[in-house]
């Protein structure tokens, strides 16, 4: 029968004062660590490494390491401690756990100088999780910039006005809807946006926040939706503001919106109490671009130049994620 190790509270037998430190120090640490003999019997098992593997250290000093856990019979971890009993070699690598698939470990196997073994093992589950998700959030944001750029672009070469400081006024206030579609996104990693959040920033950096009525169900936008719906309402307000309801005092928007099972968003704009409305000759820029950012959404847009206001009909499919 193996003595249980002499760092083990209450363990049996007198033990040095470098014996005692090493021991301390063993059940200080964070990582997991046990050792085996050169007949592979547990001779340390500290309290990391009981936790990991959620059993007492009592069930294992003086078990065969290989009847103990015959997942590492052939596998790399079986070939290093090998190594290192025989040959004195260190390796150290990572590995999805045997005992616990779903966790990565980083493990070092060293020899003893009794010829045993001595495992390390720290769980990098967390780390490695994290690390994939700030390299997936690069590559979105990578994404979203080279996309906005291109748009940036687009809109540069395709507005048209009738002289430069309209064109100005035009461009930074459609780059500025833009930025605010970026802003949002960036304060929620990327992962969307909500549908009414989207439409009350939209509206409150063109019109008067006080003539305007929002209401509809809690969706959640995907990100590549977030920057057309932006635009959209960006362009919207910015004709309300220009010849429609937020051109007068009395004049007031509402947007309402429905989520269809299965069909997709619904969102309904319509203006109430502004000038005398009417079709326009020809289709402009901010229209043409409206029903560009509909085909995007996977929908449509449509147009009604009502007596008592401009209604527009906006569908979007496949459905936004829900929040």
């Amino acid at each position: 029968m193996v003595d249980k190790p002499s760092f083990e509270a209450g363990g049996p037998g007198e033990v040095s004062s470098l014996e005692a430190r090493l021991s301390a120090v063993l059940e200080a640490v964070s990582d997991g660590f046990y050792a085996v003999d050169r007949d592979w019997r547990y001779v340390i098992f500290n309290r990391a490494a009981e936790a990991y593997f959620g059993v007492s250290r009592d069930m294992l000093l003086g078990k065969v390491m290989w009847e103990v856990f015959p997942q590492g019979v052939g596998t790399p971890f079986e070939r290093a401690c090998f190594l290192a009993r025989d040959e004195g070699l260190t390796s150290a690598f990572e590995t999805r756990s045997r005992m616990r698939p779903d966790r990565i470990v980083e493990l070092s196997i060293c020899p003893m100088p009794d010829g045993g073994v001595a495992v390390v093992l720290n769980d990098i589950t967390d780390r490695r999780r994290a690390e994939e998700a700030r390299e997936l959030l690069i590559r979105e944001v990578d994404h979203r910039a080279r996309n906005m750029l291109s748009v940036v672009q687009s809109i540069i070469q395709l507005t048209p006005a009738p002289s430069l400081a309209a064109y100005k006024e035009v461009v930074l206030g459609r780059v500025a809807a833009l930025a605010r579609a970026q802003s949002v996104l960036a304060d929620s990693r990327w992962e969307g946006a909500s549908l009414d959040g989207v439409v009350r920033d939209g509206l409150a950096a063109v019109g008067r926040p006080e003539a305007c009525e929002v209401e509809g169900p809690e969706v959640g936008l995907a990100p590549d939706q977030v920057q057309s719906v932006s635009m959209i309402v960006h362009e919207l307000a910015t004709n309300a503001r220009k010849h429609g309801a937020f051109s007068v005092e009395p004049g007031r928007v509402s947007v309402t919106w429905t989520q269809r099972p299965g069909r997709g968003l619904r969102l309904a704009w319509k203006e109430r109490d502004g000038p005398p409305c009417g079709a326009p000759a020809r289709r402009g820029f901010g229209s043409r671009l409206i029903h560009d950012l509909a085909r995007q959404l996977g929908g449509e847009a449509h147009f009604h130049w009502r007596t008592e206001g401009l209604e527009v009909e906006l569908t979007a499919a496949p459905p936004p994620r829900e929040t």
